[in-house]
């Protein structure tokens, strides 16, 4: 994984990493339906795809309003490795869906961009 958006370098990845990541909770969710912050994680992913399908771009309110990756950190911690890959993801998606860069700007970024920007 390469900077702060991971393996997201443009937003046909990052749509790809979204799905892959939705069908990673929903597998979950599928042996254990009242897991509290795997349904939130999940209604989370959901609107990240439907303020972003058929090209739209989120609004700056609607890109502050997801905590995919907070949630991840404070509800998942202690993680297996496929889990701390699935929790990597989520990072990377709240990342980038916050930033909401150009492909130009993604497939560039390193951590030291976020670093300076903080």
């Amino acid at each position: 994984m390469a900077g702060v958006y991971g393996e997201i370098d443009s937003r046909a990845t990052y749509h790809r990493v979204l799905g892959e990541a939705t069908e990673y909770v929903r597998g979950i969710l599928n042996q254990r339906p009242d897991h509290p912050t795997l349904q939130r994680i999940l209604k989370e992913l959901g609107t990240m795809k439907r303020w972003t399908e058929n090209g739209r771009e989120p609004r700056i309110a609607e890109r502050a309003s997801v905590e995919v990756g907070l949630i991840a950190a404070r509800e998942l911690s202690g993680a297996t490795q496929k889990e701390g890959l699935f929790i990597e993801k989520l990072f990377a998606l709240n990342n980038y869906f916050e930033d909401w860069p150009t492909d130009e700007d993604a497939a560039s970024a390193s951590n030291d961009d976020f670093n300076d920007s903080q």
